[in-house]
């Protein structure tokens, strides 16, 4: 089972079941807790039985716990590494408000047009319109008045 997981994961095509243990009821019981269950189980198992000497009840015992274990360490691991996800990007629009920029591709009346800012030293491509619904002319300095959505600001020229 685990040499099957590992090479649909390497050749990507077990990338959209890595959200399957997530739901409430089975965050526990991903194929990835199940995999480390069985592989704990097995080696922990054998090791009983034939380097320790135990019986099979013993050594069976003492496996299905250290099996438990895995699963549920692996569930936490799993679990942490979903807190880690990120949308990649730290640009929020309620930042460039108040801020100046400048514009990249005119304003046309009563139009969408796109400016350029630099926030955290990055810079950032908006769609902007114009408060007065005015054109404004491409490379003209604005300033940013208010957020009209979440890729759209609108500006007010700087004379």
């Amino acid at each position: 089972m685990f040499l099957v997981q590992f090479l649909l994961n390497f050749v990507g095509a077990d990338a959209e079941d890595a959200e399957e243990g997530s739901s409430q009821n089975l965050k526990w019981l991903s194929k990835q807790a199940i995999t480390g269950f069985l592989m704990m189980f097995g080696w922990i198992g054998l090791a009983c039985k034939k380097e320790l000497g135990f019986s099979a009840a013993a050594a069976t015992g003492i496996a299905v716990a250290a099996g438990i274990v895995a699963m549920f360490i692996t569930g936490s691991i799993f679990k942490i590494a979903r807190k880690l996800r990120s949308s990649g990007t730290v640009f929020r629009i309620e930042e460039a408000v108040g801020k100046e920029a400048a514009v990249y591709q005119r304003i046309p009346k009563d139009g969408v047009g796109k400016i350029t800012i630099s926030l955290s030293d990055m810079t950032h491509e908006l769609d902007a319109i114009s408060l007065n619904g005015e054109e404004v002319p491409s490379f003209s300095p604005v300033q940013i008045v208010k957020k009209a959505d979440e890729r759209t600001v609108v500006v007010v020229p700087i004379k």
